[in-house]
């Protein structure tokens, strides 16, 4: 991957290329961000521009040996880490790997390559869960895999300047396989070099966060991704791209997925408005029974999907309510709605309205009735959005 198919992030773009010219190329680094900001996409450019051996002006060549064995993912001194588990059994899974005991990275390598091409280099984590199917399950890299890495990273670079390993998500270590990363950072062999790509730094050792430089990859600008998406979905109107843009807060995921589920999401909305004006209806628990019998039919998932966006709805009133106006990420649809709703959510009823739906979504997982469920939280939101600021 090259820096110029990375969207937007022209400041670290420029940041990391000049740390190579200038030859203060860390041997340990952590590009941390939230969400699909092009984090990995930035630290394996990052790589092949550190190995290129025809680097142009601001950018790898692309056509030197070692900048086409860096694109096929397929160069001797390149490695990856990130979370698997078994998928034995699967019947949902792409993968071609059949692992039931002690999974690794490199039983997943094949599949890693294909999913980072399908992604463009941006990849979600539940997303490559599915993909290489482990269902259910949670990724993790083991302290086997950690102990694979150190014994590989042991041997001479076989073509380029130097070894280049890329942890993702090293938030998903034990404390066993981080500990053996922590040694690895703190004694690397000549001419290595460590890139851990991360969401969340309080799930990692601080001994390791004190020994690697961070680098804080912010959320894409809006200008590039609505520039983006232009180029990727020709189809969309302004409207829509200016919606989509402001609901995906700088992450490429999150775009796509507005894109491809926006039926989904027009449903949440309406049945969200329905709700809202049910609740807070006098004399409408005919109305709210209704409402009960079909939503108590979605699946599960179906479920738990309108109530995260439900919270994201409250979140978005709350802001709208008390002048927050540039953090507000909403379509323009909803923003019809919400500035009429906006001033029934406030300081005193938002908390707990927020805490009722965690609540909600918590026994949905755990297969709790639906109908008593949402009667039940259709008669405190209706108690709650009634309740006065001051009281």
């Amino acid at each position: 991957m090259r820096f110029r198919d990375i969207v937007g992030q022209e400041a670290l773009k420029s940041r990391l290329i000049n740390s190579v010219k200038e030859n203060r190329i860390s041997h340990a680094q952590m590009f941390l961000g939230s969400g699909n900001n092009g984090k990995l996409a930035l630290a394996f450019a990052y790589a092949q521009y550190i190995n290129c051996t025809h680097k142009v002006e601001n950018d790898s060549c692309g056509v030197c040996e070692s900048c086409r064995k860096y694109e096929a993912m397929s160069h001797p001194d390149l490695f990856f880490s990130f979370p698997v588990n078994t998928n034995k059994g699967s019947t949902t899974k792409v993968s071609k790997a059949k692992i039931s005991k002690d999974p690794v990275s490199r039983d997943f390598l094949n599949d890693w390559k294909n999913f980072i091409a399908l992604t463009n280099g941006y990849p979600n984590l539940y997303q490559w869960y599915q993909y290489i199917g482990v269902e259910n399950k949670q990724g993790f890299i083991s302290k086997e895999e950690a102990r694979n890495i150190v014994h590989q990273l042991q041997f001479k670079a076989a073509e380029a300047r130097y070894k280049v390993l890329i942890v993702w998500m090293p938030e998903k270590m034990n404390d066993t396989s981080a500990n053996t990363l922590l040694k690895l950072i703190e004694e690397p062999p000549d001419n290595t070099l460590v890139f851990l790509v991360a969401e969340e730094k309080e799930k990692l050792l601080p001994t390791i966060l004190s020994r690697v430089q961070t680098i804080l990859v912010p959320p894409i600008e809006d200008k590039k991704l609505a520039t983006y998406l232009q180029q990727k979905f020709p189809h969309l109107k302004k409207e829509e791209l200016r919606d989509i843009v402001s609901l995906a807060n700088g992450d490429v995921f999150r775009a796509k997925e507005i894109i491809s589920n926006s039926d989904e999401l027009k449903e949440n909305f309406d049945l969200f408005v329905e709700w809202m004006r049910l609740c807070y209806k006098t004399g409408s628990l005919e109305g709210i029974k209704t409402w009960v019998e079909q939503v108590s039919k979605f699946g599960r998932e179906k479920q738990k999907g309108f109530l995260t966006y439900t919270l994201r709805m409250i979140r978005e009133s709350l802001l709208l309510n008390y002048g927050n106006d540039k953090l507000v990420r909403i379509m323009l649809h909803e923003e019809t709605f919400l500035i009429k709703f906006a001033p029934f959510i406030h300081l005193k009823n938002a908390p707990i309205i927020q805490k009722n739906l965690d609540q909600a979504i918590y026994e949905i997982e755990r297969n709790v009735a639906p109908a008593s469920l949402f009667t039940d939280l259709s008669l405190q939101m209706s108690l709650l959005l009634k309740m006065n600021v001051a009281s």
